[in-house]
């Protein structure tokens, strides 16, 4: 952690597009999940063990 002690005070610029690629993957992941959990208890989609 030292680098990060020598940046204080300073102007830093950060790249921003790794963030925004993460957070709009688990965005669309939640977004699934809770559209499938919504079928589920409106009865639209039926989650089955059998293999």
């Amino acid at each position: 952690m030292e680098w990060l002690v020598q940046l204080h005070g300073q102007i830093v610029g950060l790249d921003t597009a790794p963030l925004i690629f993460l957070l709009n993957k688990i965005l669309t992941i939640w977004i699934l999940q809770m559209f499938s959990l919504k079928q589920c208890f409106v009865g639209n989609l039926v989650l089955s063990h059998q293999f």
